[in-house]
């Protein structure tokens, strides 16, 4: 399954204000863990690096 911006996008707009603020959320929180642990920094960084990889990998 490969998820494109544009359609993580859409599907982000079509759902309801307070969904919307759920995931926006959710995507802080992801990001102040990620901030906080070098171990997810660090996979964070290889997953923008490699998202071919990634992807075959999920295949």
């Amino acid at each position: 399954m490969s998820v494109t911006t544009d359609s993580l996008l859409d599907a982000v707009k079509s759902l309801t204000p307070q969904q919307q603020e759920s995931v926006r959320d959710f995507i802080a929180t992801l990001q102040r863990q990620t901030a906080s642990n070098p171990f997810l920094a660090a996979a964070d960084e290889f997953m923008d690096q490699h998202p071919e990889l990634l992807q075959r990998l999920a295949q």
